[in-house]
């Protein structure tokens, strides 16, 4: 028998005892690490399975962050860690300030209708996930606060005492998950117990951040807008553990004052996280774990909110829109060029800038609890029974204090140029019920059977409320019953309930069959439409468990070698109550008046993503190399586009139908080496490239439309078209003669895609003795992005190497024609980022101390672009609430800044 069978049989040991607490999970680990070329694949992992399964019976991948690797990347947003930690996802953050929402993408964009963010789990327990502006949120400016300045669920999911995270990327991974999980599924388990005794770890976080000017084009922009931001965060983390049971608490406290001037983006957040086990019965265990969120922050205004950002009067050359008084005394407008201004001229400039984001007092606050409560009951053996209940309640708050000053000081002359005061509040509570029931049987070393069934249920309740006061006196600071002008208020329920059933059948340790279905009843279905099934079937073959294959695996050459193939369908339901018919009624003279409301869809139902993926995992040269390869066709059948109605009916209008068609296809590649391995050395490197190919196979009839919330066909627009990828550029593009003369402008002209044909990360470290070095970063290749900045800036009369003066038409401004040159300010999207730098040095101590860690680490430090933009900071332009995002439009947003933070802990 070769070692990879015996490791097996062995596990499968270690499974029927084990796999109720983290200190046990450990403990296999540890055991599993005897066979070290084999060790990934027997892991256990639950996401995606119904129950604990090791990963080598599986017919697709599960990526899995270890505690260490967490340790490692040490960061408060739950995105920033998956950023290069995931071989196989993609994220940008919209813009630098806190709170920002997130672009997560994986294996491409399947839907136009719904966001790409992955469906989140904790602890068996879903959670909000909204990665856009809200329905009601967008109302919080004159402009509408749109993506750029929205707020991710995202960037205060609690982090502290997360034990791993696991992350599968949709078709038959996550088929068990039905209608929510088309765009994959991401479950963070949390600690739940000591190693048997009292632990403890306390650590002082300190340092400063600093704007990025690598962006900026003028060289007094970082001077105008920017300060140095104070860091500091502490952290305390408590466990023990004792033969019935254990428990855990993870702690933390930070404030930041932020990059921008006048501190317009301080920022505090507590964190505090506890679990725990109880083996109440031999059989019986129960395990909690509860979390609590307080974050609140401020906001400057982007360059897509209205009448004054900091960006748009210095790198969008807006400064002429503003005036002040010269040496003479006469009122003149400031330079376009900041960097030209004279010195009176920049005082009052920078004077200016100050006191309007002095003057500014946007805030949100967030409070988010959490909790998840499990029992295991083991009846007879090798069958246990497993039921979750839990609940995620996330309260959002914002204020946006507009007052007379402001008004008056960044000469805003708009309709509504008086002082107002608006409030935003959203609460989203998310409950989930999970029971099932996992039966192992084993029969000698030929056969073995792991059988899954269960049920799940979850509940999304969404409440919204909307108010203003325009027209009050400086120091208003509540909307109240006497200075109310305006209300609106969202209420929206989801209820989704479904069952599933999986077996995974193994022969001789080395054939595994996976086969599973789910049904699903979501109450965002139409009245026609009943329950929805999503079935998967995929196979596992261990190429290096075959006895002609033991010359190759005991002299070290192959370690492990793993085919697997899988066909599976995953959903995305559709949004609450927009099958139903309704009537809206609005004033008219003296009363009221009926009119038509949402024209409402009886057959509205799921978009179902068919999936195909086939691929394996290799190891090589006695576990020192790891290569792993899959390719992927995804096709979302039945997607959701927004219909115009007849003209027959009677109404001007729209509605959602499953008439389209959208295809993801493409490979993805890993490679890792542990390059080193000695005594005091060791030294591990990794890679991910990951191509993609995006494509609207039918929109069902549809004429193009666009998708987003920047939408000006006489510029630039994102785009859905058939035969094209989702939200292209398209817009006005210059044509020239052979000799280079400008000829004509092409209306409506394909600008490019804002996908990536490829993307990745990369990562090293290396560790002497004690001291640990660590790098990570992540690259895009392929993709374009549209630099409103730049061309703004042209607009308004600086000069530009991509347009040619001789271009423009005689007698004719910047200003008159900038719209015929939008093709000669789109770029390539390419870039590479480095995302943490960092080094650590352990001290082993024999006091109260055990052990002292110092370490430095550096975010964000370098920025490799093809583009003179930040092609990451664009806008994350959902044009509805829960919609897709796709980004290409840089416009007015912060990039994010660089940090650099020094930390000493200590473990006792």
């Amino acid at each position: 028998m070769s070692v990879n069978a015996v490791a097996e049989k062995k596990s499968y040991n270690a499974t029927e005892v084990l796999d109720n607490y983290s200190a046990e999970t450990a403990q296999m680990e540890a055991f599993l690490d005897s066979a070290r070329w084999s060790k990934e694949l027997d892991e256990v992992v639950v996401t995606g399975q119904g129950g604990t399964i090791q990963k080598r019976r599986l017919s697709s991948n599960v990526s899995t962050i270890k505690a260490q690797d967490i340790g490692k990347l040490n960061t408060d947003r739950l995105d920033n860690m998956l950023q290069t930690a995931v071989p196989n996802m993609q994220i940008n953050l919209s813009n630098g300030q806190p709170g920002a929402a997130s672009m997560v993408r994986s294996r491409g964009i399947s839907s136009v209708q719904i966001n790409s963010t992955p469906v989140i789990y904790v602890d068996g327990v879903r959670m909000d996930n909204n990665n856009t502006a809200t329905s009601l949120s967008q109302k919080l400016n004159e402009q509408g606060i749109r993506a750029a300045s929205a707020s991710g669920s995202l960037s205060d999911i609690p982090m502290e005492n997360i034990e791993k995270v696991e992350y599968v990327s949709g078709g038959a991974a996550t088929t068990l998950y039905g209608s929510d999980a088309a765009n994959g599924v991401i479950q963070i388990f949390t600690k739940k117990g000591g190693k048997g005794r009292f632990n403890a770890m306390a650590e002082v976080q300190l340092g400063w951040e600093e704007a990025n000017a690598q962006f900026y084009h003028y060289g007094r922009t970082k001077e105008l807008l920017n300060q140095t931001g104070l860091m500091q965060r502490y952290r305390v983390g408590l466990d023990g553990g004792g033969k019935r049971g254990g428990w855990s608490l993870g702690a933390s406290a930070a404030a930041n004052n932020g990059t921008i001037v006048a501190d317009n983006n301080k920022n505090h957040k507590y964190d505090i996280r506890f679990g725990s086990h109880l083996n109440i019965l031999k059989n019986l265990t129960y395990s909690n774990s509860l979390a609590f969120v307080h974050n609140d922050y401020m906001r400057s205004r982007n360059g897509n909110e209205g009448y004054y950002s900091g960006l748009w009067l210095t790198e969008c050359g807006a400064a002429s829109s503003m005036s002040y008084t010269n040496a003479d005394g006469v009122k003149t407008s400031f330079p376009s060029d900041i960097d030209a201004m004279d010195m009176l001229a920049f005082r009052n400039f920078k004077d200016l800038i100050y006191t309007s984001e002095d003057l500014q007092n946007k805030k949100t606050d967030i409070n988010r609890f959490q909790m998840s409560h499990e029992l295991k009951y083991e009846p007879i053996k090798n069958l246990l029974i497993k039921g979750v209940f839990g609940l995620d309640y996330r309260y959002e708050g914002t204020k946006n204090i507009i007052t007379d000053a402001l008004i008056s000081r960044v000469q805003y002359n708009g309709p509504t140029a008086v002082g107002n005061v608006t409030s935003y509040d959203r609460k989203f509570l998310s409950v989930t019920f999970d029971v099932n029931a996992q039966y192992n049987y084993y029969h000698n070393d030929w056969l073995s059977v792991i059988s899954t069934v269960g049920f799940q249920s979850f509940s999304n309740s969404d409440r919204q409320y909307y108010e203003q006061a325009v027209g009050v006196p400086d120091g208003t600071t509540e909307v109240d019953d006497n200075n109310r002008t305006y209300e609106d208020s969202n209420r929206s329920s989801l209820y989704n309930y479904g069952v599933y059933i999986q077996e995974n059948i193994g022969f001789q340790n080395k054939y595994y069959l996976d086969l599973g279905v789910r049904g699903d009843y979501n109450t965002g279905f139409g009245d026609n439409v009943g329950w929805q099934w999503y079935p998967k079937v995929g196979v596992s073959y261990m190429l290096t468990s075959e006895e002609f294959m033991e010359p190759l695996t005991e002299s070290g050459i192959l370690g492990s070698f793993r085919f697997y193939a899988n066909y599976g369908v995953a959903g995305n339901y559709p949004p609450a109550f927009a099958y139903q018919k309704t009537v809206t009624f609005n004033k008219y003279l003296n009363g009221a008046t009926a009119e038509y409301g949402q024209y409402g869809n009886p057959d509205l139902r799921p978009e179902k993503k068919h999936s195909v993926e086939l691929g394996f995992n290799s190891q090589w040269a006695n576990g020192y190399i790891q290569f792993g390869m899959a390719y992927y066709n995804a096709v979302t059948r039945d997607a959701l586009f927004s219909v115009h109605t007849a003209p027959s009916s009677g109404q001007s209008s729209t509605y959602l139908a499953n008439i389209g068609k959208i295809r993801n296809r493409g490979f993805e590649f890993t490679i890792a080496s542990d390059f080193i391995q000695a005594k005091d050395w060791h030294a591990r490197f990794q890679a991910s490239l990951n191509t993609l190919s995006n494509k609207v196979i039918s929109t069902g009839g549809e004429t193009a439309f666009g998708v987003g919330t920047f939408a000006n066909e006489a510029l630039i627009q994102n785009i859905v078209e058939e035969g094209k990828p989702i939200g292209f550029l398209r817009g006005n593009k210059a044509v020239f003669n052979e000799d280079g003369s400008y000829s004509h402008t092409e209306a409506l002209a394909d600008l490019g895609s804002t996908l990536p044909d490829a993307y990745g990360s990369l990562s090293l470290s290396v560790d002497y003795k004690n001291f640990s070095l660590y790098a990570n970063a992540d690259y895009q290749i392929g993709g374009y992005v549209y630099e409103l900045d730049r061309h703004f800036r042209w607009r308004y009369g600086a000069s530009d190497p991509c347009v040619d003066e001789s271009w423009i038409p005689e007698g004719k401004s910047h200003k008159e024609v900038w719209t015929n040159f939008t093709n000669c300010f789109v770029e390539k999207a390419d870039y590479l980022k480095v995302r943490t730098i960092g080094a650590s040095y352990k001290f082993r101590l024999d006091k109260a101390v055990k052990e002292l860690t110092v370490s430095f680490t550096c975010y964000n430090p370098f920025s490799f672009t093809k583009a003179e933009v930040d092609p990451e900071a664009c806008l994350s332009d959902a044009a509805s609430y829960g919609g897709a995002s796709v980004g290409g439009i840089v416009y007015g947003s912060y990039t994010r800044p660089r940090q650099f933070i020094g930390s000493v802990k200590m473990n006792f």
